[in-house]
């Protein structure tokens, strides 16, 4: 009775625990987890930079190489990871790649800051890693939930990285400036090591579901080719016979999602548009606030890093977004938000402003920023049922991931040029204008509360497809199962 006790407790126990590493809250977690730790080592490591530029004796335009690399990394890395990832049975594996090599591109940085070229290829490395992990997270998200609750959990990853940048540089200064240079790389090695772990232990819903679908696709193609080959010799008799099984195979017919397919709709080029703007949005002030900030009204660095801190902390609000443009769709929430910021970004450089009133346009710039963001995650996914067969989730992300890092790129390239040229009043009259012209295609293209029903719809049917093939795969299965009997 014990024995039985003991083995009923285990059994129970680990029941429990796979429960728990196969649920939506875990998965969220865990992509929350991912992102957040890629963005850490990335605000960690960026505002270093030019520091070890300065001590190699190297020109400033090598910070800049460091940056570009980068950004290379993740523009090469993201369409390949997606294709790649959308072509296996799992987001997992490709996840845990990029994870190492994110491993690695760290412990390269730390032990080579004195070779630039060092430098150069593990920042190579870590655009390749950032790029894999945001496009598998958020399409793994997408294979997981329904399409009236997306949205809700792309705001909540998206807290991850909002609060990587947010945390990253300050922790990064003080471990560099209490504990030792290497502190900081030490540091994003733990992180990175939990993320591994909950990588591991992490199990896709989909995975078997694809791959079952996979074999019976294949077995059906092969049955298909071979009454192709046997239909002339059996005639009209033949035909007849192999018709019955024509409809029952066509929920099985896959229709590949191209990129040049999805290139070609303009709510997804929308949200692409989206993407790039709010990171350009950022990534040019970011350069610019402080030099000014220190300028006129002469705050130190801590200070300053405060003021980011109240500029970061709006992003919280990403999951009551993501609730509502489930709800009622992207269309108004998003055009609201983008009108309001394009009034706060152009108002905030206007010679004379008091600091307590930049501070506030800086907390709605970052609130409004991560109300129009969010909801393209769900757009984005979306766009993929309706263009294909649910194939893409990952080539539509990369998109997204590639044009939100050029974004990060051309910011501050940009916005530091325009500042040092001109002033602080130009430079946000610039980042506004940029802003302002998503506004009509937003109006245009971006669903509504009308679209957003329609893509529940499209959701369900495609449940009902897959529940199709599911029920023929099990019954196939029954059926081998009665006759392998039958023959014993």
């Amino acid at each position: 009775m014990d024995v039985d006790l003991d083995n009923n407790s285990n059994n129970a126990t680990v029941s429990r625990f796979t429960r728990l590493r196969s649920s939506h809250n875990f998965l969220t977690f865990t992509v929350g987890l991912a992102i957040f730790v890629d963005m850490v080592c990335y605000g960690i490591i960026m505002p270093l930079t030019p520091f070890i530029v300065e001590r190699l004796g190297l020109k400033s335009t090598a910070n800049g190489a460091l940056i570009a690399c980068f950004a290379v990394g993740v523009l090469i890395s993201s369409p390949i990871a997606g294709i790649i990832s959308d072509k296996m049975a799992n987001r997992r594996t490709p996840m845990i790649v990029g994870l190492v090599g994110l491993l690695l591109a760290t412990i390269l940085f730390m032990e080579g800051m004195d070779h630039f070229w060092l430098l150069l290829i593990s920042r190579f490395c870590a655009g390749v890693a950032g790029g894999t992990m945001m496009t598998l997270g958020l399409a793994l998200l997408s294979d997981t939930f329904p399409s009236n609750q997306l949205g809700q959990e792309m705001g909540k990853v998206m807290i991850g990285q909002s609060l990587g940048l947010m945390v990253g540089p300050p922790v990064g200064g003080l471990l560099q400036d209490n504990v030792g240079d290497k502190a900081p790389y030490v540091f994003c090695i733990v992180l990175i090591v939990i993320d591994l772990v909950c990588r591991l232990l992490i199990i896709e819903p989909r995975t078997a579901k694809v791959k079952a679908i996979r074999e019976f696709q294949k077995q059906q193609k092969q049955q298909q080719q071979q009454q192709q080959q046997q239909q002339p010799a059996t005639g009209i008799v033949g035909s007849l016979e192999s018709s019955p099984s024509t409809p029952a195979s066509a929920p099985t017919a896959a229709k590949e999602t191209t990129i040049l397919a999805l290139l070609s709709n303009s709510r997804l080029l929308t949200s692409l548009a989206i993407g790039f703007t709010q990171a350009f949005l950022i990534a040019a002030l970011e350069p610019v606030l402080p030099l000014f900030l220190a300028d006129k009204f002469g705050l130190s660095k801590t200070k300053i890093g405060i003021i980011f801190l109240a500029f970061s902390l709006p992003s919280f609000i990403s999951p009551v977004a993501g609730w509502f443009s489930d709800k009622h769709g992207a269309k108004i929430m998003s055009s609201v938000a983008i009108a309001i910021c394009v009034v706060l970004v152009a108002v905030l450089g206007i010679p004379g402003m008091p600091l307590w009133a930049m501070i506030i346009f800086l907390v709605g710039i970052g609130g409004m920023c991560a109300i129009f963001l969010t909801p393209i995650m769900a757009e984005v996914s979306a766009v993929v049922r309706v263009t294909g067969d649910g194939d893409g989730f990952a080539r539509a992300f990369s998109i997204l991931n590639m044009c939100f890092s050029l974004g990060m790129v051309v910011g501050p390239l940009l916005g530091a040029l325009i500042y040092q040229e001109t002033s602080m009043f130009w430079t946000c009259i610039l980042i506004a204008a940029v802003t302002l012209l998503l506004l009509p295609f937003v109006v245009l293209y971006m669903g509504g509360k009308a679209q957003k029903l329609r893509d529940q719809e499209q959701y369900e049917r495609d449940m009902q497809a897959e529940d199709m093939v599911l029920n023929k795969i099990h019954n196939q299965g029954t059926l081998q199962e009665i006759q392998l009997e039958q023959k014993l």
